[in-house]
């Protein structure tokens, strides 16, 4: 699974580059939050919006990680306390019926 994430996030790097190369000349206009910048590279936007798009991937993902270890971690502590409750009921003597 990880071998076909890396092979796609290769070719999205690539397209990216692709388009940066294709579109290096081009410029244009730009309005963040109410700051303007002018004749900016679309290149250089396209690389900042991947950067930005690409840490907040890493942000939400990590958060999705630690909710999935912290579950594991209280399904792992609740099997042992299983494991020693069905344990102590194994070992549990029989008592004959007269």
């Amino acid at each position: 699974m990880r071998f076909l994430g890396l092979i796609f996030v290769i070719i999205v790097i690539g397209f990216m580059i692709g388009f940066m190369v294709l579109n290096s000349q081009t410029k244009v206009d730009l309005d963040i939050f109410g700051q303007k910048i002018f004749d900016i590279p679309l290149a250089m936007v396209c690389f900042y919006a991947f950067i930005a798009g690409s840490v907040f991937v890493v942000i939400f993902a990590l958060a999705d990680e630690i909710v999935l270890r912290s579950n594991l971690y209280k399904m792992r502590k609740e099997n042992r306390i299983l494991r020693k409750e069905l344990d102590a009921l194994r070992n549990f003597p029989f008592e004959e019926e007269k």
